[in-house]
């Protein structure tokens, strides 16, 4: 629990820094201490000056290290929360309201360093206060900052594809080192997936869109098993059933999946680029790490059809007979719903504190799943289903549903919520588990526990 707390407090601190502008730096006052104070009562010092050319400007990215003190007490240090040394990545977005800390950042070139120094009341004005804090007691927040790098989006677009290819050639070079050492063939693809096949299994192969199971033992190259369903210590032994090609797993199983046939035994050597890539996913699998996966392909399995074997109907007029279900279901249970233009219901139960999150960000979530008839089919808090910790995933980039990547953009941290989703926006006609039939509408309870 302290971790989560600890990993929920970042963006709430980003959230109440800085007022003042770009310019603010000649407009303030001086104190003995060679502060600046901004019009807000904000005081802040340049302790060392970078050689970076450009201020951040809202759309820039930026690498910081982040120290934040209440009084005297340390209470968070980027350092010792992220991947090794790595400095947070930060998107400057337009400032919402006194204390935004997006202004503070935009006083920074590449290189600066330097420590701001915000009053409690600030932070109490602006609805952001730390779990931590205890507002009789504490009377200023202080930051102190080291700014890495300031990049465009243009510039952040150039940065990325090259460290991707600085990676994907690292790996490489790791990947055929590994196949030397331990005498292995493996077939090459055109994206980077190695694979070797002991059992070809019989049939046609997987296909994008069918719904796959499998038995599997991820592994890193130093032989470090970090998740498999036949090894009882992970408590998950069923097989894993899931519909590929359709970005629920990561991307090299997407590929990989598709060249067993059912029966189909083998091995996949994923490089970091077709994984998690700079992402720490757990203690277990560090920032650029190589999967190595052994699955088996148990079954596969076409689209179902709807309910009688009908014919799979249009989007569209699958779409009005969820809308007409959602919205019985809201008006039986006297539920006061919003609704989105891609047909999504959402219910806010409680409020959060700071900025929504947003595309990009890794979010760690409390759930619990359910269908229109009541039957829980999953949740992270009921020990039953044999996993309660927050569940953790890189919103926006398809990982989950796209319920969730679109809902979860509507809740800040704190926020309480329940999801009505539409089929469309969930699994359509698949059915991923015995409990989601194909065009199940899925209502999700959600708490917003933490934004990276």
């Amino acid at each position: 629990m302290k971790l989560i707390l600890r990993k929920a407090l970042l963006p709430m601190l980003l959230a109440v820094g800085m007022v003042g502008t770009a310019d603010a730096q000649n407009d303030g006052k001086k104190t003995k201490d060679g502060f600046t104070v901004l019009p807000s009562g904000i005081e802040y010092k340049i302790i060392k000056h970078g050689d970076g050319k450009k201020r951040a400007a809202v759309g820039d990215h930026m690498e910081l290290y982040i120290h934040v003190y209440m009084d005297d007490s340390l209470t968070f240090d980027s350092r010792k929360m992220f991947s090794a040394t790595s400095p947070v990545p930060v998107k400057i977005a337009p400032t919402k309201y006194e204390g935004d800390m997006m202004e503070g950042f935009m006083l920074l070139v590449a290189g600066d360093s330097a420590v701001f120094h915000v009053p409690m009341d600030l932070m109490r004005k602006a609805g952001n206060v730390p779990p931590q804090s205890k507002l009789g007691e504490v009377e200023m927040m202080i930051y102190e900052i080291q700014a890495v790098s300031v990049r465009t989006e243009e510039e952040e677009a150039k940065y990325q594809a090259a460290q991707t290819a600085k990676q994907g050639a690292i790996d490489e070079k790791l990947l055929k080192k590994y196949f030397s050492k331990n005498k292995i063939k493996a077939t090459k693809t055109e994206s980077g997936l190695y694979y070797t096949v002991s059992n070809k299994g019989t049939g046609e192969k997987a296909k994008a869109g069918q719904k796959l199971t499998v038995n599997y033992t991820g592994m890193l190259l130093d032989g470090t098993v970090f998740d498999s369903n036949t090894d009882s210590a992970f408590k998950h032994p069923t097989p894993f059933s899931v519909v590929i090609g359709k970005g629920n797993v990561i991307k090299g199983w997407d590929e990989g999946m598709l060249l067993f046939s059912k029966g189909g035994k083998g091995k996949l050597y994923i490089p970091s680029t077709l994984a998690y890539g700079a992402q720490d996913r757990s203690p277990q699998i560090p920032p650029n790490s190589i999967l190595i996966f052994e699955v088996e392909l148990l079954d596969i399995e076409d689209a179902p059809a709807v309910a009688g074997n009908q014919p799979q109907l249009a989007p569209a007029e699958q779409a009005k007979i969820d809308d007409k279900l959602i919205q019985d279901y809201l008006k039986k249970n006297d539920i006061k719903a919003t609704k989105t233009e891609s047909g999504l219901y959402y219910s806010i139960s409680q409020k959060g504190l700071g900025d929504n999150a947003a595309k990009g960000k890794k979010v760690s979530m409390n759930y619990t799943g359910y269908t229109l008839d009541g039957t829980v089919f999953d949740s992270n808090i009921d020990p039953k289903f044999k996993h309660v910790q927050p569940f953790e995933f890189p919103l926006g980039a398809g990982r989950v549903i796209r319920g969730w990547d679109e809902g979860v953009q509507l809740l800040n941290i704190g926020s309480k919520a329940t999801f009505f989703i539409p089929s469309g926006l969930a699994y359509g006609p698949q059915s991923p588990a015995p409990a989601i039939k194909p065009n199940s509408v899925l209502i999700f309870d959600v708490e917003l526990v933490s934004i990276q």
